[in-house]
């Protein structure tokens, strides 16, 4: 729980030795209180996609905590939902360029509040990866190992290199997750895309069968997006995957084979354009902010994997 600075003479009118100490103390641990409970209760409304409700609850928190990690992660993922369904399912690329730019804008503060935290370069490297961006996301998912990000950064590499098509990858670094100790949800989930990329749908159901049952919350979302509804079957999992610009087209070829629609990102050259002014601003900042800390090892622009 962080430290909250509120006005100063809080606490004045109690008495006693330390009276006003603790009164102060007091309220900083309520209001600290308060915040999260804020957190929670957007978090809730996530979970059911009320993306206004996530909202409107964390940018009040936003203006009175403008240095809490978790209201600035929060609010990041709640913009940059709120930038996919406006282009998803509303067609509106003007209120998409908006969510999304608020949504980088967050995550890259939220960077500044705290550079050794791996979650905000790992929500900037999902949004590369839902703008088809996989050469920066996989630099993103880079810095957020460098960052600690634990065993489960190599499975997010893992998935990373499914959907760029090299298979060989994903592999190798399923199975470093998998030894670090990643987890078999994670390490499950990524067999499954590895199964069905290579034609194995007999071993894709298997795992599907297995995350189903044990790691349901594996097959629950896309690129930190929920799905409407938990699916039963593999190729119902499939028939999202495909339905979704921030899975089909990566995994284009697999789709087809399932005679399953592929759903592209349509957006016109003006808007592809306003999202590479969003990410090189994002880059600019994001150096600046590494520049100041010597001691994190971060390349912000893409470079190609050490092997």
């Amino acid at each position: 729980m962080e430290e909250i600075d509120i006005l100063p003479a809080v606490g004045r009118t109690s008495t006693g030795p330390g009276a006003g100490r603790r009164t102060h103390v007091a309220l900083l641990l309520a209001l600290a209180a308060c915040a999260s409970n804020h957190v929670d209760a957007a978090r809730s409304a996530l979970r059911t996609n009320d993306l206004r409700t996530a909202r409107t609850l964390l940018e009040a928190d936003r203006e009175r905590y403008p240095d809490s990690m978790d209201v600035r992660l929060t609010l990041g993922e709640v913009y940059y939902r709120s930038a996919r369904d406006a282009l998803d399912w509303d067609d509106d690329e003007g209120s998409y360029l908006a969510y999304l730019e608020k949504s980088v804008d967050e995550f890259v503060r939220a960077a500044a509040i705290d550079p050794k935290n791996p979650q905000p370069l790992f929500f900037l490297a999902m949004i590369d990866m839902y703008r088809g961006d996989i050469k920066s996301a996989q630099q993103g998912l880079r810095n957020t190992r460098k960052l600690g990000f634990g065993p489960i950064g190599d499975t997010n590499l893992a998935e990373s290199y499914v959907y760029a098509g090299n298979l060989t990858e994903a592999t190798r670094w399923n199975e470093a997750g998998r030894q670090a100790g990643a987890g078999l949800g994670p390490v499950t989930f990524n067999e499954m895309l590895i199964e069905w990329s290579s034609g194995d749908l007999r071993a894709a159901r298997r795992s599907f069968d297995l995350l189903r049952t044990e790691y349901p919350e594996m097959i629950q979302t896309i690129n930190v997006a929920p799905l409407p509804t938990t699916p039963r079957r593999f190729e119902e999992f499939a028939g999202y995957c495909c339905a979704s610009p921030a899975c089909g087209p990566y995994l284009e070829k697999s789709c087809e084979a399932l005679s399953l629609p592929v759903k592209h990102r349509e957006i016109s050259k003006e808007t592809l354009l306003e999202e590479l002014r969003v990410q090189m601003e994002a880059q600019r900042k994001l150096q600046e902010i590494y520049k100041q800390r010597k001691e994190i090892e971060i390349k912000v622009e893409p470079e190609e994997p050490a092997h």
